[in-house]
């Protein structure tokens, strides 16, 4: 299958708009608060895929940023962060991407909530690539993402690239989790519990089916077009039957290699847990209000937990981990 037809596929999602006008009217104010520094805002998340978001769940974001110093600055000047912009800026150069949370008011005055994960264009496009850090940004973006700003042509064509390298890099990383044979349902779920498995996440494991449900027809006409591909390069033998095997055995220095990979960005996105406490406002409530999403159970924190969260409410984090997905 031509390379062309996986790319116009990707461009077909994300820039045909079909978000809801709340998530546009979100990142429209959040373009205009960044001012000129805003190179592009995306939509991922569950309120892009439809994957049984709460009442309360945040539209999530990644913004692209052209410098992060004078973003955080423009949003501070609004009102739209409480933080000081120095250090926020600071932690993001350090490990991309920061969290932010921006609340705002449509038209009909309902409360909106952005999770906006910021990152520069440079840092953006080279964690799209083989030359990532770790699996954040790739463990999103083999989804469907939206683009609902982009500052021009340029950036556009920039961002498309990024798009179609993360789906295409999906078979360098998933390859030791494939059955054999596998087809496409299978290549995706795949990705699924792969990327899950990379990070410590208060969802519990049936996640993975809800996300899998939420996006089965996108995913698997993306995915399709994917392994068709590769079977053309010669990457795959063709499929017989709609089903796939693998043209090399994964080798045991590859093996030992994605084990490194995987583990590695589980430190870092634990690493990044701490640094959200410093870059995002009222990081206590919004974690608990999505554990009680996720597992349906209310959380009541003590006044201890609350006052002093980063000594007491260890015991019951690791509780939560161990009994998450538990009846």
């Amino acid at each position: 299958m031509p390379q062309a037809d996986l790319r116009d596929r990707i461009r077909e999602q994300a820039f045909d708009r079909r978000s809801p006008p709340e998530a546009g009217s979100l990142a429209e104010e959040i373009a205009r608060l960044g001012g000129a520094h805003v190179l592009a805002v995306i939509f991922f998340g569950s309120r892009k895929t439809g994957a049984r978001p709460g009442a309360g769940s945040a539209y999530d974001f990644f913004v692209v940023t052209a410098a992060y110093r004078a973003f955080y600055a423009n949003l501070r000047r609004a009102g739209a962060l409480r933080r000081p912009a120095g250090i926020v800026a600071m932690l993001n150069a350090l490990m991309p991407p920061n969290q932010v949370s921006i609340r705002l008011r449509d038209s009909s005055g309902a409360d909106l909530h952005a999770k906006c994960a910021v990152v520069s264009l440079g840092a953006f496009l080279r964690e799209m690539t083989s030359a990532r850090r770790d699996h954040f940004f790739l463990g999103r973006l083999f989804q469907p993402a939206e683009v609902l700003y982009v500052a021009d042509k340029v950036i556009e064509q920039k961002l498309l690239d990024a798009l179609e390298s993360a789906h295409r890099l999906t078979f360098s990383w998933v390859r030791p989790r494939l059955p054999q044979p596998f087809d496409v349902a299978a290549y995706c779920r795949a990705l699924f519990e792969v990327s899950f498995a990379a990070e410590i996440r208060p969802e519990p494991s049936e996640r993975i089916q809800t996300l899998w449900q939420a996006q089965k027809e996108d995913l698997q006409k993306t995915y399709t077009l994917l392994l068709e591909d590769l079977a053309a390069r010669g990457s795959l033998p063709p499929a017989s039957d709609g089903l796939y095997t693998l043209r090399e055995p994964v080798s045991r220095a590859e093996r030992l290699r994605l084990i490194f990979y995987f583990r590695w960005s589980k430190v870092r996105a634990t690493a990044r847990w701490a640094k959200y406490i410093v870059t995002f406002d009222d990081w206590l409530e919004f974690i608990v209000r999505k554990a009680e999403r996720h597992t349906g159970k209310p959380i009541v924190l003590t006044p201890r937990e609350r006052r002093m969260p980063l000594i007491f409410l260890w015991p019951r984090f690791f509780r939560f981990l161990r009994h998450k997905g538990k009846p």
